[in-house]
């Protein structure tokens, strides 16, 4: 059996002892919660390969979760894609039996009209992969950025899991706040896609690393 890595066993103690001092059941759930997924054969082997040093290079970061905020939202590129490519397919079917058609006493090439849904096609689907912001988290820490200036007056970084200690949601403006020990907040906006997950995953880490109230 291979053996655990030592960051590994050290995480899995810290949450043992936060089940020791546990304060209600619904809390000792969450961390028998977080025991579990931590010792799923997934989290293992990564953490193994992080380790054995096969899959990090310094300064960079191992992708594991990727969360972003797309240029459009996903139903408006995914929609835009399949209706341009249907009227594409369709132009090109009927061009195959006759090339133009008239339209209110206008002949209109179908070919044309192929070629134009087919642009417009590749064009929603180039916009789905454009991302104005996006966290990308691995077992030590996480690290946003943004791109363009939708989310330029964004605090990002890195943070390592360590040094997280607390986070809040602002209402007035759809940012959640991760603080860090050294006082430093970084913002992340609550339109990204599965912040639902995201926002689970801070918690727990949260839990195991912020701020507790003195009993």
């Amino acid at each position: 059996m291979e053996k655990t890595p030592a960051g590994h066993q050290k995480l899995l103690q810290d949450i043992e002892r936060l089940l020791a001092e546990a304060p209600d059941e619904a809390s000792r759930r969450d961390l028998e919660r977080l025991r579990e997924s931590l010792n799923s054969p997934q989290m293992l082997d990564m953490a193994r390969d992080l380790a054995s040093g096969k899959a990090r290079q310094a300064g960079t970061l191992v992708l594991v979760l990727d969360f972003h905020d797309p240029l459009l939202p996903s139903v408006v590129t995914a929609a835009g894609g399949v209706i341009s490519a249907a009227f594409c397919l369709y132009a090109v079917m009927l061009g195959l039996e006759k090339p133009a058609i008239v339209i209110g006493g206008t002949p209109l090439n179908l070919w044309i009209v192929a070629a134009f849904a087919g642009a417009l096609s590749a064009f929603f689907t180039a916009l789905s992969f454009m991302r104005t912001f996006s966290v990308r988290f691995d077992t030590e820490g996480m690290l946003s950025r943004t791109s363009g200036s939708r989310w330029r007056r964004l605090y990002t970084g890195a943070m390592s899991w360590k040094s997280i200690r607390s986070l809040q949601e602002r209402a007035n403006d759809r940012v959640l706040e991760v603080r860090a020990a050294s006082g430093e907040v970084f913002e992340i906006p609550m339109k990204i896609v599965n912040y639902r997950a995201l926002r689970d995953h801070l918690d727990n880490m949260v839990m195991l690393y912020g701020e507790r109230p003195a009993v």
